[in-house]
């Protein structure tokens, strides 16, 4: 299954890619999105290559119902942001991949950042698998409208998060 969402965040992409990896911002994000935030460790500095690498639980009861049988009250998912140095345009591109404990699913995603003028334009592409025999093609359909929700709830919270510091 793929998904992709296109948004665009009224800031530059520095103050993006600064707010993306801010814990704070993260730990808002999780919240929001329902689920609870273990730990978020950053590699290396903003300027160039870094890794932001995040753990998160959520209640099974906001899988879909396909997906709860395969695991118990919670699932943990860690998630690997490896954000590349920008390119001669000041493009940021964030490769991800995700990893859900106690269930053969996993997602990767490419994070595009280009900068529009005092604005950027997040556009994501994502390919979620579920490797469960006889299921998984349903168990991945049936994610679909969880990850689109998540893949735009970044930078929809990214554009109030930012308008509330200006």
């Amino acid at each position: 299954m793929a998904v992709t969402a296109s948004t665009t965040v009224p800031a530059p992409v520095e103050q993006v890619v600064v707010t993306f990896r801010d814990e704070e911002f993260i730990r808002h994000v999780t919240h929001r999105a329902g689920a609870t935030l273990e730990s978020v460790e950053v590699d290396g500095d903003v300027e160039a290559r870094f890794t932001v690498t995040t753990v998160r639980a959520m209640d099974a009861a906001k899988l879909p119902e396909m997906a709860r049988k395969f695991v118990g009250s919670s699932v943990r998912a860690t998630q690997v942001d490896r954000y590349a140095d920008p390119d001669a345009e000041g493009v940021r591109v964030v490769s991800t991949e995700i990893q859900v404990a106690s269930l053969p699913v996993s997602g990767t995603a490419t994070q595009r950042l280009s900068p529009q003028g005092e604005h950027t334009e997040v556009h994501v592409e994502c390919v979620v698998q579920a490797n469960i025999p006889f299921v998984g093609k349903q168990i991945a359909a049936a994610a679909e409208p969880f990850v689109s929700k998540a893949i735009s709830l970044q930078s929809q919270e990214a554009q109030a998060w930012l308008a509330d510091r200006a």
